[in-house]
């Protein structure tokens, strides 16, 4: 099995358990009576549905390119730079949110607040450090 059809394969079969996990996660929500149980199992479930996203738009890529990821380049200046000016307002807005969440971490008592205020603060520096690297990887390429 070449390399390609074996990352294929993979990545169906990633699907089928991020599908399974969302639906069982689901369940499990109907299931639990805390608030903050609720709100993990509720992101834990969002989580695999983006990675059902990400798992699907990978396997178009792959399916229909012997390109690399990075090697996708938009057509046109003007669009690059609409794309560009939208992943760094992002960028900010993220900046913003991380800034206020730390905050409210450093002020709160409540060691249930703190967990999923530090949960989410972890969230937007991964995404903060995911943005720069596209924003980098993806301009680099296009010039």
């Amino acid at each position: 099995m070449t390399d390609k059809k074996r990352l294929i394969e993979l990545i169906k079969n990633q699907l089928e358990i991020e599908k399974k996990v969302e639906k069982n996660i689901e369940k499990q929500i109907e299931t639990v009576h805390t608030a903050a149980a609720k709100l993990l199992l509720t992101e834990m479930k969002y989580d695999a549905g983006k990675h059902t996203v990400l798992l699907q738009g990978i396997l178009e890529v792959i399916e229909n390119s012997d390109a690399c990821l990075w090697d996708c380049k938009l057509d046109s200046y003007v669009d690059r730079l609409l794309v560009k000016k939208e992943l760094e307002k992002h960028l900010a807005i993220e900046q913003k949110t991380l800034d206020m969440v730390k905050e409210e971490i450093s002020q709160t008592k409540d060691e249930g607040l703190k967990l999923l205020l530090e949960h989410i603060a972890e969230d937007e520096d991964k995404h903060h450090a995911l943005l720069k690297t596209i924003i980098s990887n993806s301009y680099k390429m296009s010039d």
